[in-house]
């Protein structure tokens, strides 16, 4: 068993409960509007939260839908799992683990089948736990992401600075050139997908005018699986690529990561410097998400909050790497590749400064702190 696959085993043994699978029920009606005649494949591996699948497997059985499991191995083939998305409407996604057979399931595939696709990822059982971030009120939750469009559709650029040592300048491009977003969740046709819980405003920013230095307390789940960092991973930016990454077992993990990602892109025929780009940015708007913060209490690589769910935490950014098709027409940025990584931004010591107008962005004038310190002034 190596290192993930004992994190995950050895993660909140106990909360598959009558509560979580009620919960959960509520959330795939909700959110993925899975109904009774529907077909679901569930997706699933070794490194799978057990606990999260025995809780959806549960809450697909209260809903009344018939359902296949599919354990998914390097030995999966592209047309194995194809003929089974043939045969059912609906996939759930807990597979961390980048496969030939899934490669293709968010692009190209679910769209091919008519398929809708719940992507989870490594989600702990924790989410389905009351007031966990799969409760979050969805009226109140659209409410905010509207207030929060109506201030971001009409900004230039963003200053961001954090306690930790961030000190982002990001530009953007016209409202009218490159939407912002809004990712409730909701799941509701096909060739569809999405990740739970929801909420989120996202853009991709102009490929070429982020520039600084990026501190991150914690990394993406996916790579490190760990709470936080051994050191302060510092991530410098020119002209939106990664130029270099500083600090200590954390920043190699991120080095030999993006490495890997790169050799991969060169040996499909990409350009390896698509993985180092920035490819996203985004606020969360879930109030009931979790915070990804470190827990001072626990050494650094105690088991992490998801960044599926941490990234949608009220307060909260993050920025992304590598991809720039979301997959939401207007949203999306030009480059292409074959990895997307999110690392959030903590609420704890953000400062967010909008400029409205290029003269005022070019600047530095007349700006307008949505964040100030960790205190929201969106509304």
């Amino acid at each position: 068993m190596n290192d993930l696959e004992k994190f995950f085993d050895s993660k909140n043994e106990n909360l598959v409960s009558p509560e979580t699978i009620s919960i959960a029920e509520n959330a795939l009606r909700d959110f993925l509007k899975l109904k009774p005649e529907e077909r679901v494949l569930l997706l699933k591996e070794n490194i799978s939260n057990q606990n999260t699948v025995s809780i959806l497997r549960e809450a697909i059985k209260k809903i009344g839908s018939t359902f296949n499991e599919l354990h998914v191995t390097e030995d999966v083939t592209r047309k194995e799992l194809q003929k089974l998305l043939k045969e059912n409407d609906v996939i759930i996604n807990t597979t961390l683990n980048g496969y030939k057979a899934t490669d293709n399931l968010h692009d190209t595939d679910i769209v091919k089948f008519n398929n809708r696709l719940l992507d989870l990822a490594d989600l702990g059982p924790e989410s389905f736990q009351k007031d966990g971030g799969m409760t979050e009120n969805l009226a109140e939750m659209e409410h905010r992401l509207n207030k929060m469009e109506a201030i971001l559709k009409e900004v230039d650029g963003l200053q961001i600075t954090s306690e930790y040592g961030t000190n982002l300048e990001v530009g953007l491009r016209p409202f009218e050139e490159r939407r912002w977003y809004k990712d409730t969740g909701i799941i509701a046709g096909p060739g569809k997908w999405d990740n739970l819980p929801g909420g989120e405003i996202f853009t991709t920013p102009d490929e070429r005018k982020v520039n600084g230095t990026l501190v991150l307390p914690v990394m993406d789940s996916e790579i490190s699986g760990e709470q936080g960092v051994d050191e302060f991973v510092k991530v410098n930016i020119k002209n939106g690529l990664i130029t270099s990454i500083q600090g200590g077992k954390s920043a190699e993990k991120l080095r030999k990561k993006l490495e890997e990602e790169a050799i991969r892109e060169h040996s499909e025929g990409s350009n390896p410097l698509n993985v180092y780009q920035v490819a996203e940015i985004s606020f969360g708007a879930n109030s009931k998400a979790r915070s990804s913060v470190a827990d001072p209490e626990q050494p650094y690589n105690y088991p992490a909050v998801s960044v599926v769910e941490a990234e949608k935490r009220f307060g909260t950014m993050h920025i992304a790497f590598g991809s720039t098709k979301h997959g939401e027409e207007g949203a999306e940025g030009f480059i292409d590749a074959l990895s997307h990584y999110d690392f959030v931004i903590p609420r704890n010591g953000l400062t967010v400064e909008t400029f409205n107008g290029e003269r005022n962005w070019q600047k530095k004038k007349n700006g307008k702190k949505i964040i100030s310190s960790g205190s929201l002034n969106f509304f």
